[in-house]
This record gives C-alpha cells, structure tokens and sequence, in this order.
C-alpha cells in the first residue's frame, strides 16, 4: 500500500516502518504533493508541515477532496493517524488507488507548440486502454481547421458537429474506442451549453476519456473541469521545452510535462534541468499503435492499477474472450 506522509512527524515514519506491506513517500512542497497522491491510497498530512510552492494549501485541499469523493481515498492528520494506525491502514484499503481502476477518468493531452505528436499519443494510449481492458473509452479532439484525428484514423463522419446537433447519429468505432473528431467551423455554431452538455453525457458513458485539444481552444471550457490529468506533450526543441513549462505553470497541480520523441544522449543534455514526467522515445512506425507509447502513459495516469492489465495472463485471457466471441457470433447463411 502507498501512503504519503505529508508531515515532520517522525513518529509517523517509524510506525509505518513497522507495518507490513506500507510503502510511505514523503512529500511536504506541494507540487510533490499534487504528483504523489493520485497514485496513494493514505495521505497522512499536517498542513501547518506542507510548504506551500508553488500552489496554496487550498488547491492541496481540494485535490484531496476531490480524491476522497471519486475513490474513496483515506487522509488525515499525524494526531489522528497515531491514535488509531491499523484502523486508518485498514480504511485505506477500500482505496481504489492501488489495487482497481477508476470508475471515471479523463486524462487531456495538449500543448502550445505544434508537431509535438500529441494526437500520436491520445490514439496509442485509447487504442492500448481498450485491448487490454475492453472497457468503454471515448477519444474527443478539439482543433482549429483540419482534424488530426480523421486524417489519422481515415474517418471522415460523423464529426462532432453532427453528433452534438442530430439526436439518431451514433460516433464512429476506430479499432475498439469511441472516437469524435472536430469540425471547428461547425461546432462553433452550437450554443455552448448544448455542446458541453453533449460531451459530458458522452464522457459518462465511458471509463476512460481521452482528450487532444490545441491550446487555447475556445471550446475546450466546456468539458474544462472534467479534466483529471493534463498531459502537456514536448518534444526535445528549445521552443517546444519552453512552451510546455509556461503551460504547465498555467493549468496548475494537475499538469505534467510529457516529453515525446526523444532520440539519444545528445538530448538528454539539451534538456539539463527541465523536469518531466515520462520521457517516450521516438519511434518509427507510430501508425501501427501498438502500445509501446500507450502502455507509459497509462502506467502514469493510473499508476500500480495498471500494472495488473500488463500481466501476460490478463493479455491472454483478454484474447481469449475475442477468440470466444468470434467462435459464437451467428454465421452468415450460405
């Protein structure tokens, strides 16, 4: 189980030491907050402890909140956590922070520079997502002028303008995953509210929601807050680093640099000093979506959960049910 300890108390560290099974982390800026608990289970924390850079004790709040409400994580104080270890470790159990995955996530991909590969990632991580789970996950683009997504996937309808405005037009399926590319020039035409409204319920429906969204975008407001990770795409070029540290300081605590197409030594040194959170190396024949970039960035986002997904059995028995379902659809009479 992993906990983040979010305290000066040492007495706390040495009781959970003594525990079985505990792996603590501790964390007192609270951008090291923000990054760890996602992934935790127990968050022992004593906000007169927590320095407060570069986000405010009240953002803190809030994203534990947020995690209390959505999977059940257990936090409390250094006080309260001693009175009573083996009672708080025990709550923290119904977690669903280290064993199962979300109910609900939705992980946007973004970036101020161009060419950084960003659909590339969006598409590898949903298509990756729904072989191994074959639960429900739903691909949304914002973009201005030609959609990325369709010329990638070759979808040319409906686009989201017709899904948002016409009751009987169902999205398209690209390999497994709901899939709705943008038709800017269209799609700023809807009343705001009917568009997100829209979305929201679509995003309801699925266990995953993968966004790629050009920043800013004048529509992306609508499902804004609904975000739960910001994924802020980079590529080793001077113009792309910048970029992506200015917008990560712009979308707050859940933001992270993901640097993408990283070639060799040469720019391991351009990139001294800058901090990122997974760094995905360049690779030929990205159109084939195999999940070698999907499978990083879901490790990131749903942390030791996903782990469970990559075991060899859980592929195989995920292949197996296919082969089943095959065996069983009804033949086409001759």
């Amino acid at each position: 189980m992993k906990v983040l300890v979010a305290t000066k108390s040492v007495q706390v560290l040495e009781v959970l030491r003594s525990m079985p099974g505990i792996e603590s982390e501790p964390a007192l800026h609270t951008d090291q907050i923000a990054k760890i608990a996602p992934s935790a289970q127990l968050v022992i924390i004593d906000f007169q402890d927590v320095i407060e850079y570069p986000y405010d004790i009240g953002v803190i709040q809030s994203l534990l909140d947020e995690d209390q409400e959505k999977r059940s994580l257990a936090w409390t104080s250094s006080e309260e956590f001693l009175a009573d270890p083996e009672e708080w470790v025990q709550q923290a159990k119904h977690s669903r922070g280290g064993r199962a995955l979300p109910d609900k996530l939705t992980v946007a991909f973004t970036a101020y520079s161009g060419g950084v590969g960003k659909t590339t990632l969006a598409l590898d991580m949903a298509l990756h997502f729904a072989r191994r789970t074959e639960l429900p996950v739903l691909l949304l683009e914002f973009v201005y002028g030609v959609s990325t997504l369709g010329a990638l996937t070759g979808l040319e309808r409906p686009f989201l303008y017709d899904l948002a405005s016409m009751v009987d037009v169902q999205p398209a399926l690209f390999q497994g995953i709901t899939v709705m590319p943008m038709d800017y020039d269209n799609c700023r035409l809807l009343p705001p509210e009917e568009f997100g409204k829209y979305l929201r319920k679509q995003m309801a429906r699925h266990v995953l929601t993968v966004v790629d969204t050009t920043w800013p975008h004048g529509l992306i407001r609508s499902i804004q807050d609904e975000v739960d990770r910001w994924m802020v795409v980079a590529t080793p070029r001077l113009d792309a680093v910048e970029n992506a540290d200015k917008l990560v300081k712009e979308l707050g605590p859940k933001a992270a640099v993901i640097l993408n197409m990283k070639r060799g030594v040469g720019d391991s040194l351009a990139l001294a000093g800058m901090e990122r959170e997974i760094e995905l190396p360049y690779v030929d024949r990205v159109g084939e979506w195999d999940g070698r970039l999907g499978r990083q960035l879901l490790l990131n986002a749903y942390g030791p959960a996903w782990r469970e997904y990559e075991k060899p059995q859980n592929i195989f028995a995920a292949l197996g049910r296919r082969f089943a379902r095959r065996r069983s659809a009804p033949q086409p009479e001759a």
